[in-house]
């Protein structure tokens, strides 16, 4: 059985009643597999995302680089989400919206992008607004796919487009889309607005999640080795299920502790 680190956590700062909740999906929450697809999500996990959408009364949301479609097929649970590094939304009540859809420089250099990856036998997963190229199961592709971006698609140079160097992943999306600002949408807006953020996260792609959460004095928790700007740190995957697990007990405690006090004959009841 995991059990989380207690820094933060015990902490007479920390109150979880006060957070807004933002997870990373994968190397976070699940652990990796070969292919996207493949990732298994538990009942025990959905439970989970459920009772803390309840608990935090909807101040919960997965961040994730995955599209909602993809988080959506494996995820059965009615919550919150960003997809696409935050260029695709939903809300529990059903409403989805996007960024609006690249122009055509950017679907060429997509296509460039994956025709290389196809010639190479790399998974390729095209998103809409980003395109991913995975080698996990070819972990030697890495240099030469580097080389591709960043010599022959000249990217590093461009300002509209973004590279993000992810745990086998090398991904180009839009600039100006990312963690940070899916992050600060649902800030924006109740039930997450006057809360403190926390964000827990294990990629680069979950930096500028990171940078804003610490920018907006709240919690943000790096999972697993590497560096990172997070001011927290968990070793894996058991340790955050045990932090969500731990989280819901202390709010459904704090909600018997409300409910003790607003009875009739207890004496605080006003």
């Amino acid at each position: 059985m995991y059990a989380p680190k207690q820094t933060f956590l015990s902490n007479q700062s920390f109150n979880p009643t006060d957070i807004a909740l933002f997870v990373d999906f994968d190397g976070t929450l699940v652990d990796f597999a070969d292919t996207p697809e493949a990732v298994i999500v538990s009942n025990q996990i959905n439970l989970l995302l459920e009772s803390l959408h309840l608990h935090l009364n909807g101040a919960f949301a997965l961040i994730s680089g995955r599209t909602l479609d993809s988080l959506m097929a494996l995820v059965d649970a009615d919550i919150n989400m960003a997809g696409s590094h935050g260029a695709q939304w939903r809300y529990r009540n059903g409403a989805r919206q996007s960024v609006s859809l690249p122009g055509s420089e950017f679907i060429n250099i997509k296509a460039l992008l994956a025709e290389y990856g196809k010639a190479k036998g790399l998974l390729i997963e095209d998103k809409g607004n980003a395109l991913a190229l995975h080698y996990r199961t070819a972990p030697e592709q890495q240099q030469s796919l580097d080389s591709f971006i960043d010599n022959t698609l000249k990217l590093p140079q461009r300002k509209d487009i973004r590279i993000i160097r992810g745990n086998c992943v090398r991904e180009i999306l839009l600039a100006g889309t990312d963690k940070g600002v899916a992050i600060a949408r649902f800030m924006s807006q109740p039930p997450f607005y006057g809360r403190k953020p926390l964000f827990i996260g294990d990629d680069t792609t979950d930096e500028d999640g990171f940078a804003w959460v610490n920018a907006h004095k709240g919690i943000s928790i790096k999972v697993g080795e590497g560096v990172s700007c997070a001011v927290e740190r968990f070793s894996n995957t058991g340790e955050v299920l045990a932090f969500l697990t731990m989280t819901i007990k202390q709010l459904e405690n704090s909600e018997e502790r409300l409910d003790d006090t607003t009875q009739p004959g207890t004496g605080t009841h006003r």
